[in-house]
């Protein structure tokens, strides 16, 4: 027993971090895609998709590990981790299949969060690992 139960213990921690890992991974990717979809849908310029990415993604994760809120009226709102970037955004009536009447919008969204394990691991990556997560959504508004 005292020769396998180290392993045994190595072996949980293990599974259990990377089902962390899995778990954060998952929220990330689906809060990017949820902030590409709404900023698409709703925001009237860059930076108005800028922070309406920003809020959406950090009220999704604000329970994944490396979550950090901000300051101000509303920390949530305003995390400093995961970072949120709009890569582009633009609403274009001449675009195909758009009009002025029903513009198509569209959005890339790009999230990084880092992960840190709860034990250092040999042969990982020491300070953790930088997941990341890219969302891009087109749609015609006003419909």
């Amino acid at each position: 027993m005292a020769l396998i139960l180290p392993f045994l213990l190595a072996f949980a921690g293990g599974a259990i971090d990377l089902s962390r890992a899995y778990a954060a991974w998952l929220t990330v990717e689906s809060a990017t895609r949820n902030a590409a979809e709404y900023a698409a849908t709703n925001s009237a310029d860059a930076f108005a998709a800028a922070t309406d990415a920003r809020s959406i993604v950090c009220q999704e994760a604000r329970t994944t590990p490396g979550f950090t809120p901000g300051s101000g009226t509303d920390p949530i709102e305003n995390c400093t981790a995961p970072t949120v970037s709009v890569v582009a955004f633009t609403v274009s009536s001449t675009q195909t299949g758009g009009s002025f009447l029903n513009p198509i919008g569209t959005a890339h969204v790009r999230t990084q969060l880092v992960f840190t394990t709860l034990f250092p691991y040999p042969l990982l990556p020491s300070g953790g690992w930088t997941l990341t997560a890219d969302a891009t959504y087109s749609v015609v508004r006003g419909r």
